[in-house]
């Protein structure tokens, strides 16, 4: 894996795809958990999503499969702390 092989725009595209599919995943996950009626059927459509996306890019190339899943990865995390808060909140 030579991470020196990708261009830096690559590295930045990729990077913004990352972001924008934790911010769509963090969404998912909204519809899913919070509201009147939850949606559950939303987890398995999540789950899909991600490992369409991970075998996608791990077929084009090893080392923007590791910028996206780390960039996904954090934006997804960060977006969860506040809905793990409300779903707290919403348990009382």
């Amino acid at each position: 894996m030579d991470f020196s092989s990708v261009t830096w725009w690559g590295y930045g595209l990729i990077a913004l795809a990352g972001l924008g599919f934790g911010l769509l995943q963090n969404r998912l996950m909204r519809r899913a958990s919070l509201g009147d009626r939850p949606r559950r059927w939303l987890f398995p459509v999540k789950l899909g999503l991600w490992a369409g996306a991970l075998i996608v890019l791990a077929l084009v190339s090893l080392p923007l499969l590791v910028v996206f899943v780390a960039v996904s990865t954090l934006t997804l995390i960060g977006g969860l702390i506040p809905l793990y808060r409300e779903a707290r909140k919403e348990a009382r």
